[in-house]
Order: C-alpha cells, then structure tokens, then sequence
C-alpha cells in the first residue's frame, strides 16, 4: 500500500503534466500543448502561487503556546522529520526539520501530559537501520525526558498506520486523551485520522511553511524552491482526497 501512496502523487504532479503536455506539442506538432506547459511551469513555479497553496493546506493554523494546551494522557509526535544518509558507519537518521520532535519536548517540559509517544517511522525501503521513533526516543532522553515516560509504537508507514498504533498503546494504558504534534500542513489529515480511531485529539500544529514577511517582485518570478514546493503542496492535497475517498467508499 506504502508504494499506491508514494507513486500515485506523480500522475498529478506539475512536473508531469508539462512534461506531458511537451511530449504532445512535439509529436503533433502543435503550439498550444506547448504553450499551455510553459504556462503551468510559470504559475507553479512562482513563490505568490505555492504560498498560496501552503496556506491552504495550513488552513490559517497560528502556532500555540505551551500554557494555551490542557494537560492530555500523552504526547503524541508523528514521525516524517529525519532521512537516512549514509555514513563512515553505515546508514544514520539525519534531520530535516526537527519542529515536531521541540514541539513535543516543549509540551512534556509544560507538564502537559505524563507520556510522549513516538511513532516508529520506517519505509520498506530504507533496510535495516532503526526506525524514526526509536531515533527521537535517544534524542528525548538527552533532553531530559525520563525513559519510563517514553514510548514507541511498533513500525508504521503512514498516518494511518500511526493512528492505529497509537490507539493500541493507548488502549493497553486504558488512556484516549492526547495532544496531536505533527506539521501544520499535515494536521488537518492527521487529525481526522486519529479522530476516526476514537481518540480525542489536541491539536498542536508545529513547522509552519508560509512565512511571515512582506511581498516583492521576485514573489513573481520563478524559483525552483517554489516549484519544489508546490509540489510538495499537490502531494498533501492528493493524501487528504485519497483518505476522503477511503473514508466514503468504507474500505
């Protein structure tokens, strides 16, 4: 199921549409496909455009303060902030962006909840090494967090994997009260996810994308990192229709 999830986005990708359309102009000889493509890689590759889309998918979320969360059973941090890269020892976890992880220290620092529960990212692919959770566990014991208010789920693959895995633990400890830590952008999707498991969810929105600054000209221009971004966008846009339709079709 991992593998519907990660292809399926590149049907509907910008990159794949121009690419598409090119293909098109070239072999019937037409302008308007081509014309058409230029179009799409000017629009999504302007920053104006995928902050448009970031704030979208962030649905105006305002980063909380510790103090403005009621204490929960548990925090719960969702994997997706660390990569493996290879080292003179083999394969190691590196960051990415570690907002989730300080997000969910901050909270047990609050006192907000006894527990935080890492969930145990590892993709198919990415062989033998530990999985995320078991990473984020080592790094909140070095931040102060007991080993005995630390734990993890056993191996998911995506949110809903992560949903159902932290409903069992929860279940086992007779607890349903958590607070949600993952990205902004992500909340919405994860949320529901969790929702529809029976828990009761805190949301606490952390690694906001759309900054706050004035416009420019160059917001205008095009820019591999808005493209990139906009990308990223379609992506998250394609997992919330894709878990709606699951939901509605009940399978």
């Amino acid at each position: 199921m991992i593998y519907i999830h990660k292809v399926l986005p590149y049907f509907f990708y910008p990159i794949t549409i121009i690419l598409v359309l090119m293909i098109i102009a070239v072999i019937y000889k037409k302008r308007t496909p081509l014309v058409a493509a230029i179009f799409l890689l000017l629009v999504t590759s302007s920053p104006i455009f995928s902050d448009a889309l970031w704030d979208a998918l962030e649905e105006g979320q305002l980063r909380k303060l510790p103090s403005a969360v009621q204490a929960a059973d548990a925090v719960v941090v969702l994997s997706g902030m660390m990569g493996v890269v290879k080292s003179a020892n083999g394969s190691v976890f590196e960051w990415s962006d570690p907002d989730r992880f300080f997000g969910g220290i901050e909270l047990m620092r609050a006192g907000k909840a006894p527990s935080i529960i890492f969930t145990g990212g590892k993709l198919p692919w990415q062989g033998d090494v530990k999985t995320e959770g078991e990473i984020l566990s080592d790094y909140a014991i070095t931040y102060g967090i007991k080993p005995e208010q630390i734990q993890i789920t056993t191996d998911v693959e995506n949110t809903k994997d992560e949903a159902m895995a932290v409903k069992e633990i929860l279940r086992k400890n007779n607890l349903n009260r958590i607070i949600l830590v993952t990205s902004s952008f992500h909340m919405p999707r994860a949320s529901r996810l969790f929702v529809q498991e029976g828990i009761e969810v805190q949301e606490y929105g952390v690694d906001s994308k759309v900054e706050v600054r004035s416009r420019t000209p160059m917001d205008f221009l095009p820019s591999a990192h808005a493209f990139r971004w906009t990308q990223e966008a379609v992506r998250e846009f394609i997992g919330r229709g894709y878990y709606l339709v699951r939901e509605n079709l009940a399978f």
